[in-house]
């Protein structure tokens, strides 16, 4: 079920991107209590959905670059705080299981996944957002779909339970379509690709790498960006509040790490950089996160920061997921995403004006 590290693999990365000031930093603003024996585990405890496309796990968002440069382990090993990873094939439902059986302290999920866990009594808190993350409608030439609207009584594969779910249902929406005008098939990632190259399925939506099947005719008609901001696939990192509430230095400082993963990739001047880096975890081709990840873009995706985008985007997937029966209840998500964490890290870090807030479409205030 799970993957372990491999340490070493990467160390010419490493050498190539550690930067001195992400440890003395992190480690001079976050002052030395946390350094007391008191306030620390023995091991932090990661999971993340695998969305590789090789044999080496991945994940996009700041968690999955940081366990490429080893980011947290350059923090917390000389502590004795061991950092164990945990990548599941499973996606957002296995992470879920693993953090209800307390198995995890730390997470990131997709929104709908997330959100599921925690309208089902799962005690987790967002330390910080990872936002903007493109669908992508793609369909045969043979079905004869050419608009979202053309979906109406085709074969769609889609990964239920995952972020991919939500993102559908909207696109669904903007055609004023639903489930119901369609038929949907559950399939993984994998088993999705596989069925439309076969042509056993009409459809899929899905992530970035459905791209990678147009040289074998497959036609992209429509990404979930093109509909808007709004439209697309938000992401978190989830703490157990069990863990923030006995380690809240360790949880400042995992904080502080990540973000400065963020400050890494809001940089334009990294960009041909990080899309290496994450096309040879994932082996997915270095130019279909080139159609992902743009320029001018780089500062919204990679905001940490809890903001109304954010939340509104957040509370409108609990209503939908509500509307949709995948949830029993709603819940406010403005109980769930406390802001302090990752303000004060701002703050230290001095990287209050890194970040704008962003408004409800996307649109810095």
């Amino acid at each position: 079920m799970q993957q372990q590290r491999d340490r070493h693999r990467y160390r010419g990365w490493v050498g190539l991107f550690k930067s001195a000031g992400l440890v003395l930093l992190t480690v001079a603003a976050l002052g030395n209590s946390a350094r007391a024996q008191e306030d620390k585990p023995a091991e932090i405890r990661i999971g993340l959905p695998d969305q590789s496309a090789g044999s080496k796990p991945f994940i996009g968002g700041p968690l999955g670059l940081a366990y490429i440069r080893h980011s947290l382990e350059q923090v917390f090993e000389p502590q004795g705080i061991n950092v164990r990873w945990s990548f599941f094939k499973g996606a957002g439902p296995a992470v879920n299981e693993a953090l209800a059986n307390q198995q995890l302290d730390v997470a990131y999920l997709g929104d709908l996944a997330a959100i599921i866990g925690r309208s089902g009594g799962l005690p987790t808190q967002v330390l910080l957002g990872s936002r903007g993350s493109s669908s992508y409608l793609a369909a045969t030439p043979e079905s004869g779909i050419a608009r979202i609207e053309d979906l109406r009584g085709k074969r769609v594969a889609v990964y239920k339970g995952t972020a991919d779910q939500l993102s559908f249902e909207r696109a669904l929406k903007s055609a004023g379509l639903n489930e119901r005008d369609i038929r949907v098939i559950n399939l993984d990632w994998t088993a999705g690709k596989a069925a439309l190259a076969a042509r056993r399925v009409d459809a899929v939506w899905g992530g970035v790498s459905l791209l990678a099947l147009r040289p074998q005719g497959i036609r992209i008609i429509t990404s979930s960006r093109d509909l808007g901001w709004a439209n697309t696939t938000q992401a978190v990192v989830l703490v157990t509040q069990d863990f923030a509430r006995r380690y809240p230095q360790v949880t400042r400082q995992l904080t502080a790490i990540l973000v400065q993963e963020a400050q890494w990739v809001s940089d334009p001047a990294h960009l041909a950089d990080y899309i290496k880096l994450m096309a040879e975890q994932s082996q997915i081709p270095a130019p279909l996160f080139e159609e992902q990840f743009r320029p001018d873009s780089l500062n919204l995706q990679s905001s940490p920061r809890l903001d109304p985008f954010l939340r509104s985007n957040l509370q409108d997937s609990v209503q939908r997921a509500h509307a949709a029966g995948l949830i029993r209840s709603t819940f406010s998500v403005d109980e769930w995403l406390d802001n302090r964490v990752v303000d004060q890290v701002l703050t230290d870090l001095k990287l209050e004006q890194q970040w704008p807030a962003y408004d409800a479409s996307g649109k810095p205030q």
